[in-house]
């Protein structure tokens, strides 16, 4: 059967291990979802995408604030169904961010001209953003009541949530390993979580709760054909969840190609994710690994950092065909790791700048340069 986004595969939690160690300013989670009848059907590179559940407390007080059972049935336009009110809060509902035309439904209801009108003004969409991103659902509920026709009819989609699938199916064939950040943080005296993380670590029960999800093929972000070619791999963070696979997969397949990891996190005492693997690969003289840990120094470093102290290495490894891969957040890291790739190939291969973009250009049309960022 083909499990997709309209039809899901129903999975379930395994097993869930907290990573990081009691010192850590995070939580980072080994996940193992149940895989029995979806074996062989993906590869590495690629991703799970899974479809949270809201919490049931944040569906009461929904509830609760617009007066409402949920036993009342709406229409779903965008599946074309009809379902309670307390099941499309639940499972269809972003209960996080709304849109202009929940601002503008708002003011209909009567709810507080004098804060939303100025929001709904043209020179003002950053301060709409800005504060569509600071309330909930339930929060701008107390502004007005809405009826539950109202919020199947305005309420944003709850999207699947994306993890890079940390296991090679040679090893673990009917499992999926994730690596989940958990997201909490303060806004307007509120705790909030993320909804993706908050579902796989404190509301899905292991062995009981249904977790959907479909498989996201990855195009190019996977191992190269080639056993032999050289791989190096550039992550920080939850960005070394795919590399754990890559590197299962070699050793499965008996491939002799050399293996290199770039890793950062903040601290080595609490943030080395799956420390023992790496370091059992590199006692083979399987792997060659090189660190960076931002808050364990004054100065921070970070694998860009670690990068350019091993540039004559690294360059010598590009000119020689090696694949060079990047993982992890596109905003900030993936950036720091491209600039600091084109200033070695500047420097190490004496090129100009633009011979040095054309170098990295042509990296990337012969697949060597891949990356996978969020």
């Amino acid at each position: 059967m083909m499990y997709s986004r309209e039809c899901p595969f129903f999975s379930k939690v395994k097993e869930r291990s907290l990573l990081s160690g009691s010192s850590s300013s995070k939580k980072t989670y080994h996940i193992v979802l149940d895989a029995r009848g979806l074996e062989e059907s993906y590869k590495v590179g690629d991703s799970v995408a899974i479809f949270p559940s809201n919490d049931i407390k944040e569906v009461d007080l929904i509830l609760s604030l617009i007066r409402a059972s949920g036993s009342e049935e709406i229409f779903h336009s965008r599946s074309n169904v009809r379902m309670t009110l307390s099941h499309f809060l639940l499972h269809k509902a972003n209960l996080s961010f709304v849109n202009r035309s929940f601002i503008v439904k708002l003011l209909e209801r009567g709810g507080s001209p004098s804060l939303l009108e100025p929001l709904l003004e043209s020179e003002n969409k950053g301060k709409l953003s800005e504060f569509i991103h600071q309330h909930t659902v339930s929060e701008l509920l107390r502004v007005a009541p809405m009826t539950a026709f109202d919020l199947a009819e305005l309420l944003l989609p709850l999207l699947p949530r994306f993890y890079s699938i940390a296991n090679s199916p040679k090893v673990f064939p009917s499992e999926f390993h994730l690596l989940v950040k958990y997201v909490q943080y303060e806004m307007n005296g509120q705790t909030r979580r993320g909804v993706g993380s908050h579902f796989l670590v404190d509301l899905a029960k292991e062995k009981e709760t249904k977790v959907p999800l479909y498989l996201q093929a990855s195009a190019h972000f996977t191992l190269p054909e080639n056993k032999d070619a050289s791989i190096i791999l550039v992550g920080a963070g939850t960005g070394i969840a795919p590399y754990r696979a890559f590197l299962q997969e070699r050793m499965a397949t008996l491939a002799t190609g050399r293996n290199w990891l770039f890793f950062g996190e903040r601290n080595r005492e609490s943030d080395f994710y799956y420390e023992e693997y790496w370091r059992e690969l590199e006692r083979l003289g399987r792997l060659r690994l090189d660190v960076s840990f931002s808050r364990d120094s004054e100065e921070k470093t970070y694998v860009q950092h670690k990068m350019y102290e091993e540039r004559k290495s690294l360059w010598s490894w590009i000119e020689a065909g090696a694949l060079f891969y990047v993982c992890g957040d596109a905003n900030q890291m993936a950036k720091d790791v491209e600039a600091m790739l084109l200033r070695i190939v500047k420097e190490e291969g004496h090129y100009s700048e633009e011979d040095a973009r054309n170098y990295i250009k042509k990296m990337r049309k012969e697949k060597r340069y891949l990356a996978d960022v969020y």
